[in-house]
C-alpha cells in the first residue's frame, strides 16, 4: 500500500474512533471518501456529510465542514501545524491548509498534504485531536 493510501486509512481510522463518525468510499475510481455522521448534523438536514477525503496521485487532501465561526485561521494553523496557502511563496508541493471562513451554511478546513509533510504527520497529535474533538462536537447530533 502506497503512503497516501496509508495515511488515509490512518486519518479515517482517527475519525472513526469518534461517536457517531464514519469514512466511507464515495467514488472508488477517483479514490473519494465520505466523512459521515451515523446520527445527523447540527447545522445540515438532508445530508449526513460532513467532509471528504480525497487521493492524488502526490497528495491527500482531507475537507472538513463545520459550522461558520467555529475556528478562525490562527486557530486553524495552531491546531493543524501547518500554514495557510496564501502564506506559501508557492503551494505547489507544499503542505498547506485552505480553510474556507465565514462560509453561507457552513465553514471547511481543507487540508493538503505533499510528500514534504504527509510520511510524518500525525492524526494522533494532541492538536489535531483537539481539532477533531471540536468539530465532532459541534457538527454531530
Amino acid at each position: 500500500m502506497d503512503r497516501i493510501q496509508e495515511k488515509r486509512k490512518e486519518i479515517s481510522n482517527v475519525i472513526e474512533s469518534y461517536r457517531s463518525c464514519r469514512v466511507n468510499i464515495s467514488h472508488q475510481e477517483k479514490q473519494i471518501y465520505n466523512v459521515v455522521s451515523t446520527s445527523g448534523l447540527t447545522w445540515k438536514e438532508r445530508s449526513d456529510k460532513w467532509g471528504k477525503i480525497h487521493l492524488g496521485t502526490d497528495r491527500l487532501r482531507i475537507d472538513l465542514d463545520y459550522p461558520v465561526g467555529l475556528f478562525n485561521e490562527e486557530e486553524l494553523k495552531d491546531l493543524t501545524l501547518l500554514p495557510l496557502k496564501r502564506e506559501l511563496a508557492q503551494s505547489k508541493n507544499q503542505s498547506h491548509i485552505n480553510p474556507t471562513i465565514d462560509g453561507d451554511k457552513y465553514d471547511t478546513l481543507r487540508i493538503i498534504l505533499y510528500s514534504d509533510k504527509l510520511a510524518n504527520y500525525d492524526f494522533q497529535s494532541t492538536k489535531f485531536k483537539e481539532l477533531l474533538q471540536k468539530i465532532v462536537d459541534s457538527n454531530i447530533l
